[in-house]
């Protein structure tokens, strides 16, 4: 039987398994939306399979688009080595890392880590994929990572959740606020605040909504932000406040914040590694998660 693939094909699937979006997918290879759709039905038709899920809102793999995602990148990737003029040396292909994080620990803490990694396995490449705790779930579902650091998934069926490092939420002012000299503030004193937030999907906001169901005032989110960095910037212009996770302020690049312990309620989240339930990982893999085990405990 003659397999009727292309590297164009292969490229498209991968790409829209990383996106799970057909839209953002074609914008990375600089190809048309319907374009990349005939790249998916020719390679679904090829294999007699489907691949991905398509809802109006997102796109997922199916099971078996998550088996053949890792044959798909290793297959990409013994292409690329042999237009190199590298494939004799196959058996000596170095490893990969994909690791997933939620942006506070890929900020502030894995570079660390990493630097520590690159000292002892230097021919090992690193994948990072920052991104909310909900993607960084989902990465490693679908075998996109080999693990991740998130703050949920304890819950999950398919899941392993090793709980490591309980931080705080914390109170971030710029320095000429009324607030800025005090070491710890209740949540009732901030009722008439402008908040700075976070998205509606990030797990950070979920979580302090869950925490504050019986707080009767709370202050009003008059700004939002996809990243941690915009939040910061706006309080840093005085807009308002925000709330959010000690290790995302751990090293506040804004000389004029200052961050404030925050009490009733007293609001935690315990970050952790997660893998699928199961599931082994390759001795470079293991060893960076040990990595980032210890950095996360001595924090």
């Amino acid at each position: 039987m003659r397999i009727n693939l292309e590297m164009g094909d292969l490229q498209a699937f991968i790409a829209v398994a990383e996106k799970s979006s057909f839209n953002a997918a074609a914008e990375g290879l600089f190809i048309s939306q319907p374009a990349l759709s005939r790249r998916i039905e020719k390679l679904e038709t090829c294999l007699q399979t489907r691949l991905l899920d398509r809802t109006t809102r997102r796109v997922s793999l199916t099971d078996a688009g998550r088996k053949f995602l890792a044959h798909a990148e290793a297959m990409i990737e013994e292409l690329e080595m042999a237009m190199l003029g590298m494939a004799e040396h196959t058996t000596q292909r170095k490893d990969r890392v994909t690791v997933a994080c939620v942006p506070s620990v890929a900020n502030h803490l894995l570079p660390i880590v990493l630097t520590e990694f690159a000292r002892a396995y230097p021919a090992v490449r690193i994948k990072v994929i920052d991104e909310s705790a909900t993607d960084v779930l989902e990465s490693v579902v679908s075998g996109m990572a080999d693990f991740g650091v998130n703050f949920i998934g304890a819950q999950e069926a398919d899941i392993d959740f090793k709980a490591i490092h309980t931080e705080h939420y914390v109170l971030v002012v710029y320095d000429g606020h009324p607030l800025a000299k005090e070491t710890v503030v209740s949540w009732d004193r901030l009722a008439n605040e402008k908040l700075v937030s976070v998205s509606q999907s990030s797990g950070n906001r979920i979580l302090i909504e869950n925490a504050l169901t019986n707080v009767a005032q709370r202050p009003v989110i008059h700004y939002e932000s996809n990243h941690v960095a915009g939040a910061l910037g706006m309080v840093s212009a005085g807009l308002g406040i925000a709330v959010l996770p000690q290790l995302a302020v751990a090293k506040l690049s804004h000389p004029v914040l200052v961050s404030i312990s925050l009490t009733a309620p007293d609001i935690t989240r315990t970050l952790g590694l997660i893998r699928r339930k199961g599931g082994r990982l390759h001795p470079a893999a293991q060893a960076l998660s040990d990595m980032l085990e210890r950095a996360l405990a001595c924090h």
